[in-house]
């Protein structure tokens, strides 16, 4: 794969063998795209509403406690999302879709559809009386992309090396 806009590529050649060109590919979980980091939001999406789906019994007992299910959600489920969350470029676009994950999937173990016509502000406070005060789940993506990102400017690796763009 290569990271060029001009559509320029490389023959890169191991043992003699010429590898293959590709616009995609899997890396320790994370979907790593020449479109950018969408494939790889919209993956994690799936996974962890795939997750979701498979505790619909958790969700529909009602003789478990709604902190438990929001303590459940946010372990089991959120964190199968934020895998490597870090290395995102997030758009308005993927802001919203973190977003309606989110609420989808409260609005899942509370059991409310989007035929009761409760607004997405309602299922929030529900939450918050439910746990207290919490971070949203966008607002915790940003904050372990500035948290990486500090990590990565305090350090003197290949990495610091690569976000500032110079050579040593």
């Amino acid at each position: 794969m290569t990271n060029n806009t001009n559509g320029f590529s490389t023959d890169i050649r191991v043992n003699g063998e010429k590898l293959d060109c590709v616009n995609r590919f899997k890396y320790l979980g994370a979907i790593i795209a020449d479109e950018g980091s969408k494939p790889a939001i919209l993956a994690r999406i799936a996974q962890a509403t795939a997750a979701l789906a498979k505790l619909k019994t958790i969700w529909n007992d009602r003789n478990i406690a709604l902190s438990s299910k929001i303590r459940l959600v946010r372990s089991l489920i959120m964190s199968i999302f934020l895998y490597a969350c870090e290395s995102w470029t997030l758009t308005a676009d993927t802001e919203r879709r973190i977003q309606v994950m989110e609420l989808r999937c409260l609005r899942k173990l509370l059991g409310i559809t989007y035929r009761d016509h409760i607004s997405n502000e309602e299922v929030r406070n529900i939450t918050r009386q439910a746990i207290g005060p919490h971070e949203d789940l966008l607002t915790r993506v940003k904050q372990r992309k500035l948290k990486c990102y500090g990590h990565v400017t305090r350090s003197s690796g290949l990495a610091k090396t690569i976000l500032q763009g110079t050579v040593p």
